[in-house]
């Protein structure tokens, strides 16, 4: 917060097999957080006058000027005007998402990807293979066949839009996408270890990606004590069921069935997940199995690796990793993305809140960062009820949602949040307002809970901080107006002649108060009973009448004094601890102080 560290930590294990420590340079999958930076490059491409945001899409990638429009249960319908750049990064053009991690299709609007999905994984497992798609060129021509769920601008839907969008950016910029992001992006913000592959020399650091599973007791097991854990298909990273005896990545839908939300969600997308351990938001013991009234107790979930543990076939390792650089997260069952760390990730978020430029080097200018993080719906739809998700007050920008003043949004947000999440269950928020930004990974698919439990606890946290401010600041107040209280009573009580000093007057008011002595004291006098006797006597006469301060009366040690000049030097010291304050009202221990160590009487500040 406010550029200094407030909280780094790290719980649990990296790599639950391996006993691996989660650690902050810990490499993760980062899913749809890669959109993120996806979209920083876009930004970049805008300023380098390489596009602009209302440019159509078939500009840049021409097969997409033959698009075609299916809303669910309704027939083909041509273009009512062209999918901009800005509907990509608003995700308003119109695509959708297929199923995630072997789920099943969620409807007919999911069903037409699923040829996609399967192609795109036969990229990564059999590249020889005719129907495989290996590029992203070659992707993105085979997405434009797929019918869209909705006109351009006319919905919100999370979709494979900025997997296009990488696209677009390497058509502009004459580069590829992963090249173009290490020039641009990662190298300049020093991300060290953030690309689209892993080499094999870091494969240590690399996290294992888990799902949270439903573990039911059937009725033998439950009296034996042992768990069950429901069967669900084996699926592959190809959207296939994998064969006898291959593993392969559970389902992400759970016992809900719900995937609505792919390949990644809002960091304050978790309103269904309230229940710490249960996505269904039902009460363990009230699951329903076998026939309907039976409730099953002691259901329990237990994680399950939805990737590959060795190093051998891990699908994010060199030569193993998707050949598609999907900008959007994956464009395949599983895998995809960039893959980054906290430490990373931390330094681009960073830069975002320091408005485009960190430690000197700036990557986007301040108003482009500020575009970035405003709300673009009416813009994109230009219909001002449309929201993120459906919820009053969560807008989307070009980097992921953004919460913005309204009466019905939700009281765990703040205007001008933004943030965004990836299906691993990483999450990151930037808030301009109290000037902090945070990071979380839970590693744990689709899950979000933690993000926000810990967005809710920095929150407190700042709240008590502030308040303990607040005291300190009225403490400091209450001191100056003390001062100040002082200053106006001395004012009343020094003579007029004091009140308006002349120029001559000014000049012998700076003249030293007490007149030095002729030669200065030892410091073996002081030290004996006789030298501290003599002292004591000293600094009591001395205090004693610098304390009448009558007109006219005047010692051999001191010259006439001036209340209202001492006070007013008192005040302008401006003190703000006791005992600073201490000192500024007690000359007469300064005086005593210097007649016991023996050292020339030079000035005398006194008030009263």
């Amino acid at each position: 917060r406010r550029g200094v560290l407030a909280h780094l930590d790290c719980y649990g294990y990296a790599d639950a097999e391996r006993k691996t420590p989660m650690r902050p340079d810990t490499i993760v999958r980062l899913y749809s957080m890669t959109k993120c930076v996806v979209s920083v490059a876009v930004a970049i491409c805008m300023e380098d006058g390489l596009l602009q945001f209302d440019d159509p899409v078939s500009k840049y990638i021409p097969s997409f000027a033959n698009l075609q429009v299916r809303v669910e249960g309704g027939e083909l319908e041509a273009l009512q005007r062209p999918v901009t750049v800005l509907h990509l990064l608003t995700h308003t053009a119109g695509f959708g998402y297929g199923p995630m991690l072997g789920d099943d299709a969620d409807g007919e609007a999911e069903e037409r990807f699923i040829p996609l999905i399967e192609r795109s994984g036969l990229g990564r497992t059999a590249p020889g293979d005719p129907r495989a798609i290996t590029t992203l060129e070659h992707w993105c021509d085979e997405l434009a066949k797929v019918p869209l769920r909705s006109q351009p601008g006319a919905e919100w839907f999370y979709s494979y839009s900025h997997d296009v969008v990488g696209r677009v950016v390497e058509v502009a910029s004459g580069q590829r996408l992963d090249a173009f992001l290490h020039r641009r992006v990662l190298e300049p913000l020093r991300m060290v270890d953030t690309s689209f592959e892993v080499p094999p020399e870091k494969w240590g650091r690399v996290a294992g990606m888990y799902k949270q599973v439903e573990v039911r007791a059937s009725e033998e097991g439950a009296a034996e004590g042992k768990p069950q854990e429901e069967e669900e298909p084996a699926v592959g990273a190809d959207g296939k069921e994998a064969q006898d005896g291959e593993e392969a990545p559970d389902s992400d839908a759970g016992p809900c069935g719900d995937s609505s939300e792919k390949g990644g969600s809002s960091a304050q997308d978790a309103d269904s997940q309230k229940e710490e351990q249960n996505p269904c938001g039902e009460e363990a013991g009230d699951q329903k199995n076998g026939e309907e009234g039976e409730a099953v107790e002691n259901v329990e979930y237990q994680l399950k690796r939805l990737d590959k543990p060795d190093v051998a076939s891990n699908e994010w390792i060199v030569g193993n990793a998707s050949p598609i650089l999907a900008g959007g997260g994956s464009v395949d069952a599983m895998t995809g993305g960039l893959v980054s760390t906290a430490a990373d990730y931390s330094r681009f978020c960073l830069m975002l809140l320091k408005k485009g430029e960190l430690d000197g080097i700036r990557i986007l200018r301040p108003e482009t960062v500020e575009l970035l993080c405003t709300n673009q719906l009416p813009r994109a739809t230009g219909k001002d009820d449309v929201w993120h998700q459906g919820r009053p007050g969560e807008g989307f920008g070009l980097l992921g949602s953004v919460s913005v003043q309204h009466p019905e949004l939700d009281s765990a947000l703040r205007p001008r949040e933004y943030g965004w999440g990836g299906m691993a269950g990483t999450a990151w928020t930037n808030d301009p307002t109290e000037d902090f930004f945070l990071i979380s990974f839970s590693l744990t698919a689709f899950d979000l809970t933690t993000e926000e439990e810990l967005r809710a606890g920095v929150r407190e946290a700042i709240v008590q901080f502030d308040q303990k401010r607040e005291k300190m600041e009225m403490r400091r107040m209450q001191k100056l107006e003390k001062a100040q209280r002082r200053l106006e009573k001395l004012s009343l009580q020094s003579p007029p002649s004091k009140r308006a000093l002349s120029p001559a007057a000014h000049s012998q008011e700076n003249k030293p108060l007490l007149k030095k002595p002729s030669s200065p004291q030892k410091p073996s006098m002081v030290h004996s009973p006789k030298g501290r006797a003599e002292a004591q006597g000293k600094a009591d006469s001395a205090c004693q009448a610098a304390g009448k301060l009558q007109p006219g009366v005047e010692s051999a040690s001191l010259a006439p004094l001036n209340p209202l000049a001492s006070a007013q030097a008192v005040l302008s010291a401006a003190p703000t601890t006791d005992s600073e304050v201490s000192a500024a009202v007690s000359p007469q221990r300064r005086v005593r102080r210097r007649l016991e160590c023996g050292l020339p009487l030079k000035t005398c500040a006194v008030s009263a």
